[in-house]
C-alpha cells in the first residue's frame, strides 16, 4: 500500500487551481472538470462538484474539510507567512508555536480546505 494523492471536491476547479498555483503548487493536469496540482511530492486532485447520484453525498455535502488539515512543511514559517500575505492572501491564523513542537499558520483555500504551513519550533 502507498499514498497516492488527496482528492478535494471544489466549487470550481479552475478557481482552486489558480489559488494553489499562486500558493506555490505546480499544475500537472487541467481540464474543465478537474485539475491536479503538486508540491513537494504531494498531489492534490481538485474535482468540480457535480450532482450525479453516485457523487451527491460527498460533493454537495456541508462543511468542506471539517477536521482535516493538509500539512505543508516549510523552512521558515514566518517568511512563508509574509510571502503569502504579500501575494494578497489573508491567512486564517498568524504563525504560532504549539505545545507539540510546531510553529504553524493556516491558509484556507476558496472552498475552506485548510493548508497548515509548519516547521519545528525554534527554541
Amino acid at each position: 500500500m502507498r499514498f497516492t494523492n488527496i482528492l478535494l471536491w471544489v466549487q470550481e476547479n479552475k478557481l482552486s487551481e489558480k489559488f494553489y498555483r499562486k500558493v506555490g503548487f505546480g499544475v500537472t493536469t487541467s481540464t474543465d472538470e478537474y485539475s491536479e496540482v503538486e508540491a513537494g511530492g504531494l498531489q492534490i486532485v481538485l474535482v468540480s462538484m457535480r450532482d450525479e447520484d453516485e457523487f451527491n453525498g460527498d460533493s454537495l455535502s456541508g462543511s468542506k474539510g471539517k477536521g482535516m488539515y493538509i500539512y505543508m512543511y516549510v523552512d521558515d514559517v514566518d517568511t512563508e507567512y509574509a510571502r503569502q500575505v504579500k501575494l494578497g492572501f489573508k491567512p486564517a491564523t498568524k504563525p504560532r508555536d504549539w505545545p507539540w513542537g510546531n510553529r504553524e499558520f493556516i491558509l484556507k483555500d476558496p472552498d475552506g480546505y485548510k493548508l497548515c504551513f509548519w516547521q519545528r519550533s525554534v527554541r
